[in-house]
């Protein structure tokens, strides 16, 4: 998406693993300056215009996905606590907890993504997962599209092992840059989404940030909740020079052509990597 002053930006790959690093990042206390209010997953389906139903529903379609990936691994009850990490605009814990009645804790650097609607039954954080205390430790910890903006996933996830219960989930969805549509899209692909993607992963890069000792992987998937369609989407618009923030009404009946056209192709994404993936880990029991 949008990069101020077209401003360039390096990956160095790991000669071990194969994940990629950004080089020249920008200082964490100027990174509000790239989410800003025109920020395209902040305006969320309001940027549609007159299309903005066909979006929520897109939106609801997503979530539900999502809840259904926590529900298919641990058994949902009212006591049982969720954590969602860079919640954004939290309509996914809004989802879990009408359906689960579940403890919906979210937390994010910003809080442009919940300011402006009512999720006063949620518990929401403006602040950083190293900083912020809790008083218990949760069943859930979910990252959708988070490991990738963390400055520190070595610390965080220390620190996740401090927040989770003995044999407590943590579910994460990431780009994945040893896919089909980045080698096609190159520097157009948006799971680069530079400077707000810091390190993307291998498959095993995953393995080694989730060491043995202390976790168990549950799951592990070359595909995820978001349609790889999107993330190809948003690198197509992307080289076109696409402004995020002016509505997004023109795109849409393009945006639907192209996804008709390319069905046959994503379709595929249950066999190959299409630009996401998605792992569950457990922490081990001994571990307290």
């Amino acid at each position: 998406m949008h990069v101020p002053n077209n401003e360039e930006y390096r990956f160095n790959e790991c000669a071990q693993c194969k994940s990629v690093f950004l080089q020249n990042s920008v200082p964490q206390q100027e990174l509000h300056r790239y989410y800003s209010k025109a920020y395209l997953p902040y305006r969320g389906a309001s940027a549609w215009g007159k299309f903005s139903d066909f979006v929520k529903r897109s939106d609801e379609k997503l979530n539900r996905s999502r809840v259904n990936t926590v529900r298919n691994v641990i058994n949902l009850k009212p006591d049982t606590r969720v954590l969602d990490l860079g919640c954004g605009k939290p309509d996914f814990l809004q989802a879990l907890q009408k359906r689960y009645n579940c403890r919906c804790y979210g937390i994010d650097f910003s809080s442009e993504g919940w300011k402006n609607a009512n999720y006063s039954s949620l518990n929401l954080t403006q602040g950083d997962i190293h900083d912020v205390e809790f008083d218990h430790q949760f069943d859930v910890i979910t990252a959708w599209h988070y490991l990738e903006h963390d400055y520190h996933p070595q610390k965080t996830v220390k620190r996740l092992l401090e927040l989770l219960k003995p044999g407590g989930l943590f579910i994460f969805e990431v780009p994945h840059h040893e896919s089909i549509t980045a080698a096609a899209q190159k520097q157009h692909w948006q799971g680069w989404h530079s400077p707000r993607h810091l390190t993307l992963f291998s498959t095993a890069g995953i393995r080694k940030l989730f060491p043995g000792a202390q976790w168990t992987q549950v799951k592990y998937k070359k595909r995820g909740t978001l349609d790889a369609f999107t993330l190809w989407w948003l690198g197509h618009r992307q080289k076109h020079n696409t402004d995020w923030s002016a509505s997004m009404e023109k795109h849409f009946w393009p945006l639907v052509f192209l996804k008709v056209v390319t069905a046959p192709f994503f379709a595929l994404e249950r066999f190959f990597p299409m630009g996401i993936q998605t792992g569950i880990f457990k922490k081990r029991e001994s571990d307290v």
